[in-house]
């Protein structure tokens, strides 16, 4: 029996919006975008030092001007320091631990999530998934912590975690050498599944401070909502 040319294009559409809408395949896409905007970012910079660097050596005198040999020699010089400044500038390393310690908590997790995309790439593919869970508890957490007070305890909390504990799992798998990654050690689990385990502990642990952010903002509009009923809510019955 054939299925009706409606139910196949209605199942086609939920499933490519599920595709679509899947957070994983989001933050991917994120992240190329992010890259590809570096990338156009570098280029814009070297074409505007490019600009700038020789008509200026030209006025100055320093390119087919009475320095002869030296300017010409120079100015390939001075444009490749200057390409190299750029790139060093639009590609260098993101947030490093202190920074991620030191920082505002309301930007913690925009530089935990530009932090874990550079570290990712050294990480096996197992644990992909779970970095992916961690990325997405962090974007649930980003406008809560936006207005939790800087010394609340789920603020400690939340900090500790990802500038404390994630990176020094993340750097200690790092040292391991590569042969040693999935050899149990000392008669107990392999340093992969360690760090594995561990990003699931983080993921968890995250996920309970979230739980409790909420119910804590849930709590408080309950209370003002009561607050508000008892105060106006009798206005009504009032005579006129």
């Amino acid at each position: 029996m054939a299925f009706p040319i409606e139910r196949v294009i209605e199942e086609a559409s939920q499933l490519a919006r599920r595709w679509a809408e899947d957070p994983r395949r989001a933050r991917r896409r994120k992240r190329k975008r992010e890259r590809k905007k570096k990338i156009l970012r570098a280029i814009a910079l070297m074409m505007i030092v490019t600009f700038v660097v020789i008509p200026a050596m030209i006025a100055g005198g320093f390119l087919f001007g009475p320095r002869g040999v030296e300017g010409l020699i120079a100015a390939p010089v001075v444009l490749l320091l200057s390409w190299l400044s750029i790139f060093f500038y639009v590609f260098r390393r993101p947030a490093t631990r202190q920074v991620l310690a030191a920082g505002p908590i309301a930007q913690l997790p925009a530089q935990t999530g530009e932090w874990l995309d550079f570290e990712r790439e050294g990480l096996p593919w197992k644990a992909q998934g779970k970095i992916d869970s961690i990325e997405q508890r962090i974007e649930s957490l980003t406008p809560q912590l936006a207005a939790l007070n800087a010394d609340a305890p789920q603020a400690n909390e939340v900090r500790r975690l990802l500038s404390e504990e994630l990176p020094e799992l993340v750097r200690g798998y790092r040292k391991v050498p590569k042969a040693l990654v999935q050899q149990p050690l000392y008669g107990g689990a392999t340093p992969e599944t360690q760090l594995l385990e561990g990003l699931e502990t983080i993921d968890k642990q995250l996920g309970r401070v979230h739980e409790q952010l909420a119910k804590d903002d849930l709590h408080a509009l309950a209370t003002h909502q009561r607050y508000l009923e008892l105060k106006y809510g009798n206005e009504d019955d009032e005579p006129k």
